[in-house]
């Protein structure tokens, strides 16, 4: 555990079954309401009373952006991910398929863009060079939040994955092996010119790297 795992999860390179999709698609809905998922992105968002974007970027089912808006009526959610199946559970929201490496986004075209359980699928050169296209595309702040690398967060996501479908048993574990520390999430951010992400530690074993854009860059 001292260093990220590199194998692939089975939903990197495989597309579950109808069946085995809402399964997935449930654990993960669970995942963000129950343990910490929605609240880590609620926490840095700021107060605004005016109309907010949020670009949701990998965002899957699209329950953390909608749960946002039931949250914070001002919130103006996007969904953009790059599987169509995902994309097929998001409902009630504007949602566009796309690559992150070819992000169809105008320069500040949005307030925030936010990413959950993204940047561990992504290399480490992968992470600097999205991170950077979040800052191109971002007016106000950017919010990734994903999962720490430790033993005690690979332990629990174990238990609770112990009766799940094959993808949830195989890609739970593998996703906190492939996660990240404090301090190498931050140095990412380094790397990327964005001193202005700092990541703080929350509930469910979590991180969330986040910041607001300061006033002169």
């Amino acid at each position: 555990m001292k260093t990220r795992a590199t194998e692939p999860e089975l939903l990197d390179h495989e597309t579950p079954s109808p069946a085995d999709q809402a399964r997935v698609v449930g654990f993960l809905r669970f995942v963000n309401r129950w343990l910490g998922g929605t609240d880590a992105v609620a926490a840095h968002l700021g107060e605004s009373r005016e109309p907010v974007t949020v670009l949701d970027v990998g965002a899957g089912a699209a329950d953390i952006p909608l749960a946002l808006a039931r949250r914070f009526p001002n919130v103006r959610p996007i969904a953009f991910d790059l599987s169509d199946w995902m994309l097929s559970f998001a409902q009630g929201i504007p949602k566009i398929r796309g690559d992150v490496r070819r992000f169809p986004f105008r320069d500040r075209s949005v307030d925030f863009v936010i990413a959950t359980h993204f940047f561990h699928h992504l290399t480490d050169d992968q992470i600097v060079a999205t991170l950077r296209e979040f800052a191109r595309v971002a007016r106000r702040g950017i919010v990734v939040n994903d999962l720490l690398r430790n033993r005690r967060a690979l332990f629990w996501i174990k238990l609770l994955t112990l009766r799940a479908n094959r993808y949830v048993k195989n890609d739970g574990p593998q996703s906190v092996r492939r996660a990240f520390t404090v301090p190498e999430i931050e140095a990412l951010a380094g790397r990327a010119g964005l001193g202005w992400l700092k990541a703080t530690v929350h509930f469910g074993h979590r991180f969330a790297l986040a910041g607001e854009r300061p006033t002169s860059a």
